[in-house]
């Protein structure tokens, strides 16, 4: 089993389906539409696109989860030219080389210029064989090889999108997820969306008959319907369509199915959902523009992909069974010869590699090294410039733990000032922490000061130069007579060091240092005042 990713090339889009294939029980097991929506589309593929192209899709496959894997590509039917030819019989070594003179001799092209394949016919009456020939130009094709190349994907398959539909359709048909058309008739299918789409015809799995859907048919129902008769009428088989099958989910409100039937299509219209049963999840409206995506997987798991411009059939030469033995004779020669001569230089040579492979490392060692030594540099600054900082919210949190819990003083203002970075960048403290506070009793105001000295351990002297200043009495209704100034430098401190856990019930705050009075209750109304 082995994991392919197919891509469809539309004109409005680029549509991803992504599954491991393993027989008829293949099913796209992601899904991933990149639409014109609240982003912009995917460009027109181009050589001047093709690398943003693949870019882009590297990084939506990304975003989706949708791993790389080969990649099996459709191209739409405008980009390619199709051709039935007949020739007489040929040996199949020599197939490929008729089929390419009788289709380049009809074209105006440079041969060079472009890539063909072709998929085998039934054979004329006469025995004449047949084959349609599809033509991309070379351009185009290596347009795809570089978004594939953006896109970190390596390819494995260019197709045209009609061979991928009607393989889609095929296995759909005989998986039972789709209605068998009636015996002797054909199948057409449309894939439409609001750019154009293309219509099909299948017979059998093969493609008998297709064409472009323009984008101004699909906006007027009448029109769409008139393009569908038409391309019915003109189908050059000997059977004639019998059911034309709408890509998309049955039942689907407002659907191609329902519009045409609506617009007076009067022949046998069914829904033909490509992701029928399939464990990716996509929106109703856009399921069926997976059906060459999902197309391609049913081909891949079928063995092969009808027409492959990455791998086109080639002409083969007639192996000589004596040539071979004479090649063999001398390979085998040419080979004892060689490993004899090897060996003496391998001994040499082996110290030599050695020697060589070691001077290369220490040199791409000394170059990270030396690389490296701005950003050494840069995280040095950044860690000197880390030591300079105080962390204010841990220092108020450990001040609050710090406050005895007999309510005997109050912080009425805490002031903070960082200092001065001496020339030489010395500096004996960061900060300088002002408290200001009442008290009830001056002990209170030496027991928060001892505090903070208390917090110092050996080796770590976080506060520096504590004193308390003032001793000025307050004014006004308060418990808290007196005013003074704690002063102590602060030293930084890493997160860790700081260890309290504050835990203590707030004090009442009736009544408190700084709050207003309780307001008094009015005196009732006299009878006088009474209404």
């Amino acid at each position: 089993m082995s994991r392919f990713l197919a891509i469809d090339l539309d004109a409005q889009g680029v549509f991803v389906a992504a599954a491991t294939v393993k027989g008829a029980a293949t099913r796209p097991e992601q899904a991933l539409a990149w639409v014109p929506g609240a982003d912009h589309g995917p460009p027109p593929l181009s050589a001047d696109t093709a690398k943003a192209l693949g870019e882009g899709l590297r990084e939506r496959l990304r975003a989706a989860g949708i791993a790389p894997a080969p990649a099996l590509v459709s191209v739409g039917r405008d980009r390619v030219i199709f051709r039935e030819v007949t020739f007489p019989p040929v040996p199949l070594s020599e197939e490929p080389a008729v089929v390419r003179f009788q289709v380049l001799k009809e074209l105006p092209d440079n041969p060079e210029d472009l890539v063909l394949d072709y998929a085998p016919l039934p054979d004329t009456a006469d025995g004449q064989r047949r084959a349609t020939v599809v033509v991309i130009r070379k351009d185009i094709f290596v347009a795809v090889q570089a978004m594939c190349a953006a896109a970190g994907l390596r390819l494995a398959a260019v197709t045209p999108r009609p061979f991928a539909v009607a393989a889609g359709l095929a296995a759909a048909v005989a998986n039972g997820e789709a209605d068998r058309p009636p015996d002797g008739t054909d199948a057409a299918v449309a894939t439409l969306g609001p750019g154009g789409g293309e219509f099909t015809v299948v017979r059998g799995s093969a493609v008998a008959f297709t064409r472009t859907v323009a984008a101004q048919v699909v906006v007027n129902d009448a029109l769409l319907v008139a393009e569908l008769k038409r391309n019915v009428a003109v189908n050059p088989g000997p059977t004639p369509v019998g059911v034309l099958y709408v890509a998309e989910p049955e039942g689907r409100v407002g659907g191609w199915g329902a519009r045409l039937r609506r617009a007076g299509y009067t022949g046998v219209v069914k829904s033909f959902d490509p992701l029928v049963n399939a464990p990716a999840t996509v929106p109703d409206e856009l399921r069926g523009r997976f059906a060459a995506a999902a197309g391609l997987l049913a081909a891949k798991a079928a063995g092969a992909v009808p027409i492959n411009f990455a791998a086109p059939r080639q002409p083969r030469a007639v192996a000589d069974p004596k040539k071979k033995l004479m090649l063999i004779a001398g390979v085998a020669a040419g080979l004892l010869l060689v490993v004899g001569t090897a060996v003496g230089y391998l001994i040499v040579d082996s110290a030599d590699s050695r020697l060589a492979l070691l001077n290369e490392e220490k040199a791409d060692l000394e170059k990270q090294l030396e690389d490296l030594k701005p950003d050494r540099e840069r995280l040095k600054a950044a860690d000197q410039w880390r030591t300079r900082e105080v962390n204010y919210l841990d220092e108020l949190y450990d001040l609050s733990d710090r406050m005895a819990a007999d309510d005997k003083l109050r912080v009425t203002k805490v002031e903070a000032v960082a200092q001065r970075i001496e020339k030489g960048g010395k500096q004996d403290a960061q900060a300088t922490l002002k408290l200001t506070v009442g008290v009830k009793a001056p002990e209170a105001a030496s027991a928060l000061l001892s505090a903070f000295e208390a917090d110092n351990r050996a080796g770590n002297k976080f506060y520096l130069g504590s004193k308390k200043l003032g001793g000025a009495l307050t004014t006004g209704e308060t418990a808290y007579k007196q005013s003074f100034t704690l002063e102590t430098k602060v030293n930084h401190r890493d997160p860790k060091d700081y260890t309290r856990l504050p835990a203590f019930t707030p004090p009442p705050r009736r009544g408190a240092y700084g709050t207003a009075a309780p307001p008094t209750a009015a005196a009732p109304p006299t009878e006088d005042e009474l209404p």
